[in-house]
């Protein structure tokens, strides 16, 4: 009964902030439909018209396969990220709960180590979809790129030794890294939107 309710909760819980996922291919799309955008308006205002050349269109290279399903893998990032999202808040409230009902321990066990399990593909994903040249990076994708990865890597730890350790969750560093995690989450959706609909995103 425990297992069933276990899932309800983190699968409601995970519609709640489906929300906050984000996609970084659609920040590119959204730039690039910009800026063909503002060329447009000014080659109307020159009374320019401009059409595409054979030769140029000819030019254009094909995407090898390596290419397109590193494209393709990025493009699951969005998806998976709401696991994570969704577990380790849903996991860290169940924990709480457990200090003063135990039976919920193993409930939040479960959504820990479940979280641990999906944060690390969520953000190696996440690298598919931003690419791999770090240099070339914007501080909004760098500090997403980057708090990602350390989000997985804690995430990772604290599956880890909520799965080795049963009594880890009841010890103070547990709290704190959990706290640590979901704190970082919310920080990491902020710079997610941020990609997508600009830094004022959440401005009121």
């Amino acid at each position: 009964m425990r297992t069933i309710f276990a899932a309800l909760f983190a699968g409601l819980f995970l519609v709640a902030v489906s929300e906050t996922a984000t996609a970084h291919r659609d920040h590119d799309r959204a730039a690039a439909t910009e800026t063909v955008e503002a060329e447009t308006g000014a080659n109307k205002q020159s009374g320019a018209v401009i059409e595409p050349s054979l030769r140029e269109v000819e030019r254009i290279p094909e995407t090898s396969v390596a290419a397109r399903l590193v494209d393709w893998l990025g493009r699951t990032h969005p998806m998976l990220v709401h696991f994570p999202i969704a577990l380790f808040p849903a996991g860290l409230l169940a924990m709480l709960i457990a200090r003063r009902r135990p039976e919920w321990m193993m409930t939040a066990r479960f959504l820990i180590i479940a979280g641990g399990v999906t944060v690390v593909p969520a953000a190696a994903l996440g690298w598919f979809t931003g690419g791999f040249d770090i240099a070339a990076d914007e501080t909004l994708l760098l500090v997403h790129r980057w708090l990602g990865t350390a989000i997985a890597l804690g995430g990772s730890i604290a599956a880890f030794l909520t799965w080795r350790l049963e009594a880890f969750l009841e010890r103070t560093a547990a709290l704190f890294l959990l706290c640590a995690i979901v704190i970082a989450l919310v920080v990491q959706g902020w710079f997610g939107g941020a990609l997508v609909h600009g830094a004022d995103h959440l401005n009121f």
